[in-house]
């Protein structure tokens, strides 16, 4: 009988850095932040001895499942030698096409996958598209236990990238892909960085692209051959760093995967798949036989307080330590102490505290844009260009339709009394291969997509999906306009050029209610924030602070000088002050001298701890210097 085997993670996420060789394994336990021992129970250093960033490389395993009861379960990781395998190989295909795509502009192409310009416009004949703005190193293999380095080398000279990553194995033959080294470059005719994220002639080395396998297997004397692909593989989103790893984002890419998964019936759930029966995964199928298309909610169901609704607000208030409200709104109040009374249905104080904190919600579907609401940030169909025309549904962040029916359900009682603080914070040590999947996608951004930082709005498009959290390896979307191909640099075209460019203007703006006539609201201004939990705005520069300053002010302070210069102030197109072309070269240049968000107890600092100098390792033993 033939065995069937899955990689996991579905998709996994490596994370850029300059460091040449240190780097750490991404998170592969629920609930595990980026570079987290959990033995030690604190974060390891994210920087090398010379300050450099190391990469977060993402860990691929086989996973060989059994068939029980006409259902097919996780059974066990097979790696090479083990249980009759006699050889893994790993096939990579990853890929960077974002000076070929089109200019990313808000939602435009959404609904229907016509985009009005291409970035590099100049270049026009697709053939020429393909051969002068396309970094594409090929597909690239690697097998064996502790395999020497396969570079991904950018074979186009045509673009001043050097590399796109490499492929590694550790000592069991599982993969390890690490993406880029956070490069960008432009070319001769290339201008300065004067936009957030279209910028013709220049590029970068994020990627992303599919992951597969062949495995091989003895079974009654005879060798038999399993390849892993589209359902059965993987795929690998490359991001910029996570300099918040110890704030979680209150929308995650797990959330918008799961939330498609819930309310799209394009997305194909099998009743064979027995991944879907265990732990948190049992409650998708719940939802989506329990989800109403026409209120947009739930009927019946009724979720877990500890595993779905805590979370999302345990992650809100987290981003009190990467953001400063200043003098426009403070947050609320900390949960510590009453999460007993709002995990406790008949508690007469947990009603009111449901009813408020719900009543701060903003709806997904209403077209009232309240500032005031929660979440405390700008959304997709953010704009600043026209703002006496009022704003759209969508100008504002809010949670995703599945997220907040779920704490609706809560706010009316409707819900799991299952409170359990020690449960609630804890992290399975187990490796299984859907702790695996939701390791990942937890430690990503989900949204708002303007344009993002993992990926962008493409990720929600249904006929991406082979199962939920897993895409197809081919096919195509918008079949009639655009006519894109699955396949590698997907994901990552639709991001800016180069990744510097929004990464420094996702910072936190100011909305003032006067500026749109259209729109009569009431109160001050306040400010609202993009992604602080993977770039922040403030922090506290050392432990015990309690006074924050601004993530950036060593780079502030230098393009407040470089602003004067005249080859800056003068090359600003009108829309862009100096100051902002400053901070594009210094973010450019000098993203990896940033620090990254930890925290200690309850204590968040910034910290620029680095590795101690230790003797290189081996290029054949990657995993002795993985942290």
């Amino acid at each position: 009988m033939a065995r069937f085997f899955r990689i996991h993670p579905a998709v996994g996420v490596a994370r850029v850095g300059n460091s040449p060789d240190e780097f750490y394994i991404g998170p592969e336990h629920p609930n595990q932040p980026p570079n987290f021992d959990i033995a030690q129970k604190k974060f390891q250093p994210f920087k090398d001895s010379q300050g450099r960033v190391k990469r977060q490389a993402a860990r691929f395993r086989v996973f060989e499942y059994t068939m029980q009861s006409g259902v097919l379960s996780p059974l066990r990781e097979i790696t090479q030698g083990s249980f009759d395998i006699t050889g893994i190989k790993w096939n990579v295909h990853l890929a960077n096409r974002k000076a070929a795509f089109f200019k990313f502009n808000g939602q435009e192409g959404a609904d229907n996958g016509a985009w009005k310009a291409k970035r590099n416009a100049h270049v026009q004949a697709a053939a020429d598209r393909e051969r002068l703005l396309v970094i594409d190193p090929g597909l690239k293999s690697i097998s064996g236990k502790s395999q020497p380095r396969v570079s991904l080398t950018n074979p186009n000279r045509n673009i001043p990238i050097t590399t796109l990553g490499e492929l590694r194995t550790d000592e069991q033959g599982r993969l390890l892909v690490l993406g880029g080294l956070g490069q960008s470059s432009k070319t001769d005719q290339g201008k300065l960085i004067d936009d957030y994220v279209n910028n013709d002639h220049w590029f970068d080395d994020m990627s992303d692209g599919p992951v597969s396998a062949e495995i091989t297997y003895t079974e009654g004397g005879k060798t038999q051959t399993a390849k892993l692909e589209g359902n059965n593989g993987a795929w690998l989103l490359v991001g910029p760093p996570d300099f918040g790893p110890a704030v979680g984002n209150v929308v995650r890419l797990f959330d918008t995967m799961w939330d498609l998964a819930v309310r799209s019936k394009d997305v194909p759930i099998s009743t064979t798949d027995g991944l879907l029966d265990k732990g948190l995964f049992a409650r998708l199928e719940k939802q989506r036989a329990d989800w109403n298309t026409t209120t947009h909610s739930f009927q019946n169901y009724k979720p877990s307080f500890r595993q779905e609704v805590f979370p999302i607000l345990d992650r809100a208030l987290g981003h009190r330590n990467v953001h400063n409200p200043e003098a426009s709104k403070s947050f609320h109040a900390s949960l510590a102490g009453v999460e007993q009374d709002l995990g406790t249905v008949a508690s007469v104080k947990g009603q009111r505290l449901r009813k408020t904190i719900f009543g701060y919600l903003r709806d997904p579907f209403s077209a009232t844009q309240e500032p005031l609401l929660m979440p405390k940030g700008f959304g997709d169909f953010y704009t600043d260009e026209a703002p006496n025309e009022g704003m759209k549904k969508g100008y504002f962040m809010t949670l995703t339709r599945v997220q907040y029916a779920v704490l609706k359900r809560w706010a009316e009682g409707q819900f799991e009394e299952d409170w359990d603080a020690t449960k609630a914070h804890a992290i399975d040590t187990e490796i299984f291969a859907g702790g695996l999947d939701r390791a990942a996608l937890e430690n990503s951004v989900g949204g708002p997509f303007f344009p993002g930082i993992d990926c962008s709005w493409l990720v929600r498009l249904p006929e991406l999906y082979a199962a939920p959290f897993r895409i197809k390896h081919s096919g195509t979307v918008f079949p009639t306009t655009a006519n894109l191909a699955i396949g590698p640099g997907f994901f990552s075209q639709q991001m800016a050029l180069p990744w510097q460019a929004d990464f420094y203007q996702c910072k936190k703006q100011f909305f003032d209610p006067k500026s749109f006539k259209k729109n009569a609201f009431q109160g001050d201004g306040m400010y609202h924030m993009w992604w602080a939990a993977h770039r922040p705005d403030d922090v506290y520069a050392k432990k015990g602070d309690i006074q924050m300053v601004s993530w950036t002010r060593a780079l502030d302070a230098v393009a407040e000088v470089e602003a004067k210069k005249p080859e800056i102030k003068n090359s600003a197109p009108e829309g862009t002050s100096a100051v902002e072309m400053a901070m594009y070269i210094q973010m450019q240049a000098n993203w990896w001298k940033l620090g990254f968000v930890i925290n200690e107890g309850e204590a968040f600092f910034e910290t620029q701890e680095k590795s101690a100098p230790t003797a290189v390792a081996s290029a054949a033993t990657p995993a002795a210097k993985a942290s």
